[in-house]
C-alpha cells in the first residue's frame, strides 16, 4: 500500500521488508534521497534502524522519516532522538505524505 501511495504522490520507491533489509541495502551501496520507515518493523524496528544509519557517516545527509500508527509524544521523541528528521503519524493522506517528504528533499529531487 505504501508503494502505491508513494507513486500517487509522485515518488519512486524501493520497498524493503524490514529494518534489516533496509540496512543491508544501504551497506550494499544504495544511496536513497530519503528513508521512510515504520517505527515498528519485524527483526529491526525504526528506532534501531535510525540509530544505525546515523552511526555511519556515509548516510549523514539522508533524511529519515518515521511513521507509526502509535503516535504519542514518547514514541516521536524516541525516534527523533535516534536520528529521524521527522515523524508522520498514521493514518495520513497522500497530501500529508507528499508535503512531509517534499519538505525534506532538495528542490531538484522533489516530484513535479
Amino acid at each position: 500500500m505504501l508503494g502505491i501511495a508513494l507513486r500517487a504522490a509522485g515518488f519512486d520507491s524501493i520497498l524493503c521488508v524490514d529494518g534489516e533489509d533496509a540496512l543491508a541495502r544501504l551497506e550494499d551501496g544504495l544511496l536513497p534521497d530519503l528513508v521512510l520507515m515504520d517505527v515498528r518493523m519485524p527483526r529491526m524496528g525504526g528506532v534501531e534502524l535510525a540509530r544505525r544509519i546515523r552511526e555511519d557517516r556515509r548516510w549523514d545527509l539522508i533524511p529519515l522519516v518515521a511513521m507509526s500508527a502509535y503516535s504519542d509524544d514518547l514514541q516521536e521523541h524516541e525516534i527523533k532522538a535516534a536520528g529521524a528528521d521527522a515523524f508522520l503519524p498514521k493514518p495520513f493522506t497522500i497530501s500529508d505524505l507528499r508535503s512531509m517528504l517534499s519538505s525534506l528533499l532538495p528542490r531538484d529531487r522533489r516530484p513535479s
